[in-house]
């Protein structure tokens, strides 16, 4: 029986160059082309969609609870407390190479909220999805009239 090779890859999420979560996770029958696949763009497409509705809802439910303190002191809701821009990083590496990396606005959600999250208990069932799509040979690589896979 052949030995299948195991491929490592690291799933990197960050707020600024602060880490939220880091995991390495392996991937037996790697596809090196499923870096350039419509699934993976679409899956990490949602699961930037899925964790900035998160945000939403938390500060939503942050304003609600500190209206009172909101109100009379709207400086709590200043969310320029570093100088330019803050942004969510999510990254895919193999090795020390970037695959993927995805980066959106920070600074929309309140200090409260962007410099507290926790994605510990989503992270298993993310990195079992990496898995599956970068050892797929399944994938779509067709948009539009345009091939993705170089």
């Amino acid at each position: 029986m052949k030995e299948q090779e195991l491929v490592k890859l690291e799933f990197l999420m960050k707020v600024n160059d602060n880490f939220i979560i880091q995991r390495f996770f392996n991937v037996r029958n790697y596809n090196p082309d499923a870096k350039n696949s419509m699934d993976l763009y679409y899956y990490i497409r949602d699961l930037i969609n899925q964790f900035q509705y998160k945000l939403k809802m938390r500060s939503v439910v942050y304003l609600l609870d500190n209206n009172d303190e909101i109100t009379f002191n709207p400086e709590i809701l200043n969310t320029s407390f570093i100088e330019g821009p803050e942004h969510f990083s999510i990254m895919i590496k193999k090795n020390n190479e970037t695959i993927c990396h995805r980066v959106f606005d920070a600074k929309i959600y309140p200090p409260k909220i962007r410099y507290t999250v926790d994605i510990r208990n989503q992270i298993k069932s993310i990195l079992n999805d990496l898995t599956d799509i970068f050892s797929s040979d399944e994938l779509s690589y067709d948009y539009l009239e345009y091939n993705t896979q170089v």
